[in-house]
This record gives C-alpha cells, structure tokens and sequence, in this order.
C-alpha cells in the first residue's frame, strides 16, 4: 500500500481531474460517504447525537457530506461550521446547502461546546491535508473544544492539527480514536506525535485510478502481510536443514553472551535451518549452554573480553560456507572489536546484518560501510543512528523518513530505522513502514532477536530489502501475538523468538492487513 504526502496525494487528484472526469465535487460526496459509513460503524451500539466539527476548508465539506448521509441513515445529526457561507469554497458551500436541506441541524460556533459535551460522536472535519504550520483562531478553538469533550471522535483524513507529511504539532491538535483517511494513507499517519493522535487508521476507496496513481512514482509503501506472504519461501516436502540456508553469528562478548543466544535462537526461529553462533572464547560455553539447537564457535578473546581483530580471519574462513551473517549482538565497543566488525564487512562472503555495536564501528564514517562487497542490512535504534550520521537523536527523531534515507544513500545498505513504525530503506530510495508491533517490543535483547530474523530470512534467500521489510514485520507480528496473550508489559526478547513460529503460521495462513481497508 502506496504512503503519500500532501503534495502527491493533490497531484493524483488533479490528474483524476484532468485526464479521467472527475469533478472535485464528485470527490467529495465520495470521501464524505466514506466518512459517513466509518462513523455508521462506530456507532454500532450507542445512542445519542453526532455532531461534525467543520472548518472552512473543503474538509469541512467533506464532514458535512458525511454528516447529510449520516442524518438521511436516521441518526440526529448537527453540525458546527466555523465559517460563514460566504468564506467557504463553492464545493463545501453545495455542502452545506444540502445537509441544511436533509435535516441536519446547523449549529454556530457559540453553540458548539454543549452540543459537543452531549455528543454519543464527534467528526473531526476542521483541518485536511493542506494544513502546516500551527492551527490557530477559530480552528485552534475548535480543535480545543472537541479534546475538551472528551468523546469517541472520528477524524477526516488527518487528525485537524497534525502536519500531513511530519506527523509534527506545533500547537492544539485533535487525538482521534479513529482516522479515516482517503485513498492512501499520509506520511503523517506513521510519525510521532501523529501517530498516536490518528488512533486507529481506516484507509478508505474514494475512486482513485490505479494509473493516476502509478504515474506519481510514490517511493514509500506500508508493509502488507500479502507482500510478505509472497517473499516467504515455500519448502516442498523433503526439505531439510542444509537446504533451508546456514547463518554464522559473530556476538556475545564477555557479560553479554545472551545476545548472541538470542539472535541465534531467533535465526533458527524463522526458519533456517543451521546456526553457528561464534564467541569469544570466555563467552563460547556460557552461549553453548544456552541454546542446544545452534552450534558454537571460539574465537581469539581480546583483554576487554570481546574478539581480537585477528578473529575476522578466522570467522570468515568458518563461516565460508554460509548463506548469511550477522554481526554485533552484545559485540563490544572495544577497539579490537571495532576492527574486528570492520575487518568482516571487508571480507563479507555472504549477505549480511549489522546491529548494535558494530554499527558503532562506523560512528561519523558511515561511507566506510558501501565498501562491503555483499549485500548489507544496518539495523540501528535511533541512538545508534546519531552516532552513525553524527546527529543528535532528537534530529532523527524528528524526521525519521529523511534520517534513514540518508542513512541508506550513504551506506549503500538497506537501513533499518527501529522504533514505533519501523522504516526500512533502500539506497535507491525505496522505503517501507512497518504497520507491527507495539511497546512489548521495548525490551532488552528484542533488537538482537530482529537481527536473527533477518539473517534467518536472508539465509533461506530473501533479498535484502525483502529480508528487513519481512523481518521487521515478523518480529512485530510476534509482539502483537505475545501482547494480545499477555499484555505489552514485561514481556521477554526469549519470548518474541518464541513465538516468531506462530507468527509465521498466521501470516503463511492468511493474515488479514493491519491498517483497516475499506473499500467503496
């Protein structure tokens, strides 16, 4: 599913304008029926009166579409216009005739904190896709008032308020328990604060051709459990474990061997079907005995207990024969273990993925890393990847989107940006978000789990892109199951490998989307 900015998502519209007779007219009285079902819905055992909180935009317009259909469904109907008729373009202006005309009820501004207090639902219809900056007057006012209610509120294509392409608010913003946004879903949907003001997110069908958007070249797509379904691969009968792809993990420096257990416990998980995790040589029993299914592998120790550099020589001879490796769970950030990374990014003989502190082996020198001659999946959390960029992690965090782009177009790698909507990203420029997972993920050892994921995934011969995009996914998936079972608090990373199998089977088995598609 296609992930659109403001400014593409207008360029569709006047291309469906243009070339293919749409009238914005037509548009409206698609998008506001669509609003009007979605409220229908949430409606769905409760009583009391709706009223649609319109701006003077064409947003508005589209909530008083709604709000005619919901009154001509049989609902009691008011809406609140900040605008005179006069300051509203023609279309929202036709709007407003025609739900006056169908019997819903016409409030003023000054009526509009009663009516909004006695509201069973809201719709939030002030601010659409053209908003920037800060709301202010009478839309900050009514974004005000309807928070202030404290009732179920629908909110149209955004939250009124939140920027379209930054999820950014700088001023009052509406929190909605359900947006419903129109044809594709806005870059703003999946960046904090955005996010989490826009509720639950129901992308509705308004009509858009298919050509018009394949013409816009949109680089950024949500994850869907289909693509996924599809990049998985598929075993015959006779399969067996040197068929299913063979993993080499460098990991688990002294006090942190769990990491390396974990990651390879998380390879087997997905699916491959030989592990080898190599360790420091005071690390390899303590990780042997934590795992039974993977094998293990001494390597020279370093004084501050991690691998000395001329270990790199000797993992890559080993690990010859694999079809992926990872590197940096509970690695160390030692010099040696520095130069160890780097020198196994040199000599890389199979696809591979970097976490944690082998990330950190490229702090202010991320070009060092097109210089792998394998392709090559960086896993970083927002801290590692200021280190990597020499940014603060407030700049990260406040433009993810551009921060692991750059990050992909300087690496040359497939960039995992971890967080709530986890982005990944090509070095072409290509870019996924990850619509799973939840706080349950927060925990320690949960990156190092998703760095076995991908290296089981790209083992059993998923490309890169396809092997971090499903990965991320997977691992999401897992701590959703795990969150429905036992809550998003105190959940282990042991236990999101644990249930990556499960995980697997419900997605292999038909998974339905995790953003609601409604269709016209």
């Amino acid at each position: 599913m296609k992930v659109v900015s403001a400014e593409q998502m207008r360029s569709i519209e006047a291309r469906l304008f243009a070339e293919y007779g749409f009238s914005s007219a037509v548009l409206m009285e698609l998008a506001g029926r669509q609003v009007a079902v979605v409220a229908r819905r949430m409606m769905e055992g409760r009583t009391g009166p709706i009223v649609a909180v319109c701006g003077k935009g064409n947003n508005g317009g589209d909530g008083l579409v709604a709000a005619r259909w919901l009154r001509h469904w049989g609902y009691q109907v008011s809406a609140v216009v900040w605008a005179s008729f006069d300051d509203l373009p023609a279309d929202a202006a036709q709007a407003l005739h025609a739900a006056r005309m169908a019997g819903v009820s016409i409030l003023m501004p000054a009526q509009a904190a009663e009516a909004l207090q006695n509201a069973a639902l809201i719709i939030d219809a002030v601010l659409g896709t053209g908003f920037v900056g800060s709301a202010r007057g009478q839309a900050a006012e009514a974004i005000k008032l309807i928070n202030a209610a404290r009732r179920p509120v629908l909110a149209v294509d955004m939250p009124s308020g939140v920027g379209t392409n930054t999820g950014q608010v700088d001023g009052p913003a509406v929190r909605a328990d359900v947006t419903v946004t129109f044809g594709l879903p806005k870059l703003g949907l999946f960046h904090f604060p955005g996010a989490d003001l826009a509720g639950r997110v129901v992308v509705v069908d308004i009509g858009l051709d298919e050509k018009a958007i394949e013409a816009e070249d949109i680089q950024v797509e949500l994850t869907r459990a289909e693509s996924v379904r599809a990049w998985l691969p598929v075993y015959s009968r006779n399969a067996h474990k040197g068929t299913r792809g063979r993993v080499f993990v460098a990991a688990g420096s002294r006090g942190m061997t769990g990491a390396g257990a974990l990651a390879g416990e998380a390879a087997l998980r997905v699916g491959a079907g030989l592990v080898t995790v190599a360790a420091p040589e005071s690390s390899q029993p303590v990780i042997a005995a934590l795992r039974p299914e993977f094998m293990t592998l001494a390597l020279p120790e370093s004084a501050a207990g991690g691998f000395r550099t001329d270990a790199a020589e000797l993992f890559l001879q080993r690990a010859a024969r694999a079809d992926a490796l990872a590197v940096g769970p509970g690695l160390g950030t030692d010099p040696e273990a520095q130069m160890f990374t780097r020198a196994v990014v040199a000599g890389a003989t199979a696809p591979l993925v970097l976490d944690a502190d082998a990330i950190k082996a490229f702090a202010g020198r991320p070009e060092l890393l097109a210089d792998c001659p394998m392709p090559l999946v960086i896993t970083p959390h927002p801290g590692e990847m200021a280190h990597l960029l020499g940014l603060p992690v407030e700049a990260v965090q406040s433009d993810r989107f551009s921060a692991v782009r750059r990050a992909a177009q300087v690496t040359k790698a497939v960039v995992v940006l971890k967080g709530a909507y986890t982005l990944i990203a090509e070095p072409e420029g290509g870019l996924y978000i990850n619509p799973t997972g939840n706080r349950a993920l927060g925990t320690g050892g949960s990156g190092d789990v998703l760095t076995g994921v991908i290296a089981g995934l790209l083992a059993q011969g998923l490309g890169a892109p396809e092997a971090a995009a499903a990965g991320a996914f997977l691992h999401g998936l897992a701590g959703d199951r795990l969150a429905q079972r036992m809550g998003e608090d105190g959940v282990l990373a042991g236990e999101i490998a644990a249930e990556l199998p499960a995980a697997q089977r419900d997605l292999r088995s038909g998974l339905p989307d995790v953003i609601e598609e409604l269709q016209g």
